[in-house]
């Protein structure tokens, strides 16, 4: 698949000085919008907190063939109250998006050079939590969004189900007719 990026992050990356990073996004009723820097920064109009080398993100395969592949995330570390509202809130199914990115420190300032790219999104399978000695660390399962292509359809082809969808729809009014109609097919 083709893919472009930004003639500004496309230098930053041909550059001998490159500052990458990996930011995760997981959709909880309260987002969890994290980043593997020291600072705060914002992008797509979302503030992403630091998390420093606290955050392990797993190869994120791609095939030539179309699978779901997915990736497996840590988060260790964290703030008690990330961990109780991890522990309260169902995780299965929420959205989680993964960008790679490139900052540039500017007047001692961090800042994002061009759009970071997004390299995966997928939803929550499962999330585990491991306490030890050290630390508590979050592990977390995700699903490529091609998941949903391996899903069944939970449609029927029948008037009501196609009124679900489109109110004045027609296209299926006469199925139930047909259910027992007898046709003589060449006969007279």
């Amino acid at each position: 698949m083709t893919r472009s990026i930004g003639t500004d992050f496309q230098a930053q990356l041909d550059s001998s000085e490159l500052q990458p990073f990996f930011a995760v996004s997981i959709n909880y009723t309260d987002p969890l919008n994290i980043w593997t820097g020291y600072n705060e920064i914002t992008f797509g109009g979302v503030t992403y907190f630091p998390s420093g080398n606290l955050l392990g993100i797993s190869a994120v395969d791609e095939s030539a063939d179309i699978r779901a592949n997915g990736i497996s995330i840590s988060l260790s570390g964290l703030d008690n109250s990330i961990i109780s509202s991890a522990l309260t809130e169902d995780s299965q199914g929420k959205v989680v998006k993964v960008f790679f990115g490139v900052v540039a420190t500017v007047s001692n300032e961090t800042q994002v050079v061009d759009t970071p790219y997004q390299t995966f999104e997928g939803f929550i399978d499962t999330m585990s939590i491991n306490e030890d000695g050290d630390g508590t660390v979050v592990a977390i399962t995700v699903e490529n969004k091609l998941i949903i292509l391996e899903r069944p359809v939970e449609r029927r082809y029948t008037d009501q189900d196609q009124k679900e969808f489109f109110t004045d729809d027609k296209g299926l009014e006469f199925i139930d007719s047909l259910q027992d109609k007898s046709i003589n097919w060449g006969g007279g």
